[in-house]
């Protein structure tokens, strides 16, 4: 009986750590398998020499308190996982690109007048992704579908409902 009980804290305790995922839809190149687990983060090193300054930097400032991982850098750009589930990608330089959580994105990494106006258009819906995209503006998803584009300065440009 004891066993049992042990066996059911394990996996409360499991699922309370990996607070965030998105139901197995990590991109996969089909060369090894990407799913991210409080297990695999004590059991695999992570490479923190991928990872450029910038990034660090910008890892420093937004996420100060969020563990890394995993870091895993291509031809196109260097993707972060932090054990609370955020997935982000940089560029090759360190410049961010993304970052998605299923169950909500952290208030640090999010430009106030994107959350006052998220707030406007819905105060109950949270922000799952941003993406930046090359010219600057940004692309935002929330929870509930809506997708809403910014420009460079947070003003808000479209919503795709």
């Amino acid at each position: 009986m004891k066993n049992i009980v042990n066996v059911i804290v394990m996996i409360a305790l499991l699922s309370f750590v990996v607070s965030c995922n998105n139901g197995g839809k990590q991109e996969n190149d089909g060369t090894e398998n990407e799913q991210i687990s409080a297990y695999s983060s004590v059991r695999t090193p992570v490479n923190l020499e991928a990872l450029p300054k910038v990034a660090k930097d910008y890892l420093d400032k937004y996420l100060p308190d969020k563990e890394i991982v995993r870091v895993k850098s291509d031809e196109d750009d260097v993707k972060v996982w932090l054990g609370s589930g955020e997935q982000l990608k940089f560029d090759l330089d360190g410049n961010f690109k993304e970052i998605e959580c299923l169950s909500g994105l952290p208030a640090s990494v999010i430009n106030e007048r994107i959350i006052n106006d998220v707030k406007s258009i819905n105060p109950k819906a949270y922000i799952v992704k941003i993406d930046k995209d090359s010219n600057g503006d940004f692309d935002v998803k929330l929870d509930i579908g809506v997708e809403i584009k910014y420009d460079s300065n947070f003003n808000r440009i479209a919503v795709d409902k």
